[in-house]
C-alpha cells in the first residue's frame, strides 16, 4: 500500500471515529434521561458524558487543524447537548429580573453527611457559620444527624439565628432532614420513599404576604463508596471472572438506585405539580443533569444554575469533582438573583445557595 493509499486510509478511519463518536454522544445525551425502568444501559452511560464532550472538542480541534468539513460532525454533537452544557456551564453575564420590594430570599442546601457522625457544636458551628456568610435565609440540610451527647434541642440552639425549625426523622439513623428557617413556619409535612433510607420534606413559609413551599430532598444514593470498595477487592483478586463478575455487579446496584430515584423523582414532581404558591425545590438528588430525575423536575421548575449561575457548577467532591448531583430548582414565579456552591470541605457535598426573588407582576 502507497503513502497515499496510507493516507486515504487512515483519513476514512479518522471520518468513520468522528461520526461514531457524534453518534453514540447524541444517543446518550437523548436517552439517557429516559426513565431507568425502560433500561438502565444509557442512563449509567450518561455519567461519562464529560468525557464524551472532551472528545468530541478533541476532534473538532482535529478537523479545524486540517481544516476539513468533517469539522460540522462533532460540532452538531455537542450542539445536540447544548441543556446538559447549559446545566454544567453558564457565561456571567446575566441581565438580573425585578424584583418587588422586600421579596428576596436566600436558600442554602447542604448534605451535612451526619456531620461527620459527630454532631458538636464545633462541626454544627461550621455550617452555622457558612449560612451566616452567606446571609442565608432558609437552611435545607440532608443527612442531618444528633446523638446522644448533643441532642436536637442542642443543635437548635446552635442554628439560633434560625428560630423557625422543621425536623423529617428518618426511619434510619443518620438520614433525617431538617429545615431551618427565619420565615416562620406555617405547615410541614415529610414525603416517605418506598424501599429506601432516603426522603424529602417541605414547609410552608411567606415572603412578604406570599406563600412560598420549600422542598427539601434526599434522593436514593448511589452506593459510591461501596462500589469503590467492591472495585479495589477485585483489583486486589486480579482474577478475570471476578472482575467480570464485579462489573455486572455495579452495573445492577447503579441501575437499581437509578429506578429508585426515577420512582422518587415521580413522587415528588407529584406534589409539586400540585403545589399552587410558588416553589422551591433543592436537596441532594444523586443524579447528574443527564438524568431522568433531573430532566422529571424540569418539566415543572427551573434549574437555579440556569437562571442565575455561572462558570462550571459541580457539587460532588470526589471523581476530580466534575458531577453535579445537587440543586436547588424554582417555579416561574420567582426569579434567579444568585447561585453559588462554593468549596467547603466538611461534607462529600459542596452546598448549593440562592438568591431568588419574587417577580414583579
Amino acid at each position: 500500500m502507497g503513502k497515499k493509499a496510507t493516507f486515504l486510509y487512515l483519513d476514512f478511519l479518522s471520518v468513520l471515529f468522528t461520526a461514531a463518536l457524534a453518534v453514540l454522544t447524541i444517543v446518550v445525551g437523548i436517552g439517557s434521561h429516559n426513565n431507568p425502568h425502560q433500561g438502565i444501559l444509557l442512563p449509567i452511560m450518561g455519567l461519562g458524558m464529560i468525557p464524551l464532550m472532551v472528545a468530541n472538542l478533541l476532534m473538532m480541534l482535529y478537523w479545524t487543524i486540517r481544516w476539513k468539513m468533517w469539522i460540522w460532525i462533532p460540532v452538531i454533537a455537542i450542539a445536540a447537548n447544548y441543556e446538559y452544557i447549559s446545566a454544567k456551564y453558564q457565561f456571567s453575564f446575566k441581565q438580573l429580573p425585578p424584583i418587588a420590594k422586600n421579596r428576596l430570599i436566600r436558600v442554602g442546601s447542604l448534605n451535612v453527611e451526619s456531620f461527620h457522625g459527630d454532631p458538636s457544636v464545633y462541626s454544627v458551628g461550621e455550617v452555622t457559620e457558612l449560612m451566616r456568610d452567606y446571609q442565608v435565609d432558609v437552611v435545607c440540610l440532608q443527612e442531618f444527624s444528633e446523638n446522644s451527647f448533643f441532642s436536637i434541642d442542642s443543635i437548635n440552639a446552635v442554628f439560633k439565628e434560625y428560630p423557625y425549625v422543621a425536623i423529617y426523622k428518618n426511619k434510619h439513623e443518620g438520614f433525617d432532614l431538617a429545615i431551618y428557617s427565619k420565615f416562620p413556619i406555617e405547615n410541614k409535612a415529610g414525603i416517605l420513599f418506598n424501599s429506601s433510607n432516603n426522603d424529602a420534606m417541605w414547609v410552608d413559609i411567606k415572603v412578604g404576604h406570599t406563600p412560598v413551599r420549600v422542598f427539601n430532598c434526599h434522593l436514593q444514593t448511589t452506593n459510591f463508596n461501596q462500589t469503590k470498595d467492591l472495585l479495589r477487592k477485585v483489583t486486589v483478586a486480579g482474577f478475570y471472572e471476578s472482575k467480570k463478575e464485579a462489573i455486572r455487579e455495579i452495573m445492577l446496584r447503579m441501575g437499581a438506585n437509578a429506578q429508585k430515584r426515577a420512582d422518587q423523582a415521580d413522587k415528588l414532581y407529584q406534589i409539586v405539580d400540585t403545589t399552587k404558591s410558588a416553589t422551591i425545590v433543592c436537596g441532594d438528588f444523586n443524579d447528574t443533569p443527564t438524568s431522568y430525575s433531573y430532566y422529571r423536575m424540569k418539566e415543572k421548575l427551573q434549574d437555579g444554575f440556569q437562571s442565575a449561575g455561572s462558570g462550571f457548577e459541580s457539587t460532588f467532591r470526589y471523581l476530580h469533582r466534575l458531577l453535579r448531583i445537587d440543586y436547588i430548582f424554582h417555579s416561574k414565579e420567582l426569579a434567579g438573583r444568585s447561585y453559588y456552591s462554593p468549596s467547603f470541605d466538611f461534607s462529600d457535598h459542596n452546598p448549593v445557595i440562592m438568591e431568588l426573588g419574587l417577580k414583579k407582576e
